[in-house]
């Protein structure tokens, strides 16, 4: 199932979507899917509320009721439409019949903004408070249950979890840090399990006929699940299986212990050194450089960091599309626009 239905500032959503390449943030109101779960989420301006799965989909049913119509397309990228800046976002999928065969098709929805807006705030004010981040991580990446009889096992993962930068990759570039993983994956060709030891990987190939011992241990693993909510720098474990690659958070140590185990009765494959260049985040680069490709930015690590740019007077010259302070500049900070073009 997918839905989003949002009430958008189209002059913001605008500038964001062109700002350096940049991926838009919607401060303004968003409803939607959690995670591709069944749970919903409500989002404004920052804020996450929780919503039941009884009230989402009544809020769906409401919504739906009152659209005007069908068009074709994505939701269009302009700053103003129809003489107005603020503009209703209604996203859904429906099943369709296509040659006798069921496919799913994204479907979007024309609606008065200001009904919407106003249905927003309704379900706001009945969602109660908003999630802080650890109840929010939870909520959104839930435990799932494992089946009754036959485990179809696909993954066993042990590695430090890195809370990823809200910004847009296409901005600013990093090399990914060190997470220190260690992992088992099942696929076609058989399963195998990767411990790290110091800087190697240290491969093993798993014999089949442990299958059955592996499963059982990770059912006894998976019997005390840990949260999804894992601190910056922290280790974090978790087991997938299923075709829908279910997942559930299970204890650090518990789950490196059942690794070496597995390893322990494997055929040692290979060993390799990582390659620690790519393991450090890129800092102090130069100003002007954010935005280039990985491999400049690898080069310019070790270059000597620029001073620090100087702030801007608040009494300067202001970018005259998103109105931000341009002193110095040859292109807006915030929106990308040249500097002196409207």
């Amino acid at each position: 199932m997918y839905v989003y239905i949002a009430y958008r500032n189209l002059r913001d959503n605008f500038a964001q979507n062109n700002a350096c390449g940049g991926v838009p943030v919607n401060n303004d109101y968003r409803f939607t899917l959690a995670n591709d779960t069944d749970r919903f989420l409500l989002t404004q301006g920052g804020a996450n509320y929780a919503v039941s799965k009884g009230a989402g989909n009544k809020f769906i049913e409401d919504v739906l009721s009152k659209c005007t119509g069908e068009h074709r397309g994505f939701f269009p990228l302009t700053p103003s439409l129809n003489g107005k800046e603020t503009a209703a976002v209604v996203e859904i999928e429906r099943a369709v019949d296509m040659n006798g065969r069921t496919m799913k098709q994204h479907v979007y929805m024309d609606m008065d903004d200001e009904v919407l807006l106003q249905m927003l705030e309704d379900l706001k004010a009945g969602s109660g408070a908003p999630l802080d981040e650890r109840a929010l991580i939870n909520y959104c990446y839930p435990n799932a249950v494992l089946p009754e009889g036959d485990l179809d096992l696909t993954y066993i993962y042990h590695g430090i979890y890195c809370k990823p930068e809200n910004k847009a990759v296409s901005v600013i570039q990093t090399f990914f840090p060190d997470k220190r993983i260690s992992r088992l994956w099942v696929n076609k060709e058989g399963m195998s399990v990767c411990i790290r030891e110091e800087n190697n990987d240290v491969t093993y190939s798993v014999p089949a006929d442990i299958l059955p011992e592996i499963k059982e241990k990770v059912r006894q693993l998976c019997q005390e699940p840990s949260e999804a909510y894992v601190e910056h720098g922290n280790y974090e474990g978790y087991v997938r299986f299923d075709k829908d690659k279910k997942r559930i958070f299970t204890d650090p140590d518990k789950t490196l212990a059942l690794l070496k185990e597995i390893a322990s009765k494997s055929e040692l494959r290979t060993t390799e050194a990582v390659d620690m260049r790519n393991k450090y985040p890129v800092n102090n680069l130069p100003n002007g450089f954010t935005g280039f490709g990985m491999g400049f930015l690898g080069m310019m690590n070790s270059a000597p960091a620029a001073p620090a740019p100087q702030k801007p007077s608040s009494d300067g010259p202001k970018c005259g599309f998103c109105g931000a302070d341009v002193t110095g500049m040859k292109f807006c900070s915030e929106c990308g626009r040249e500097v002196g073009k409207a």
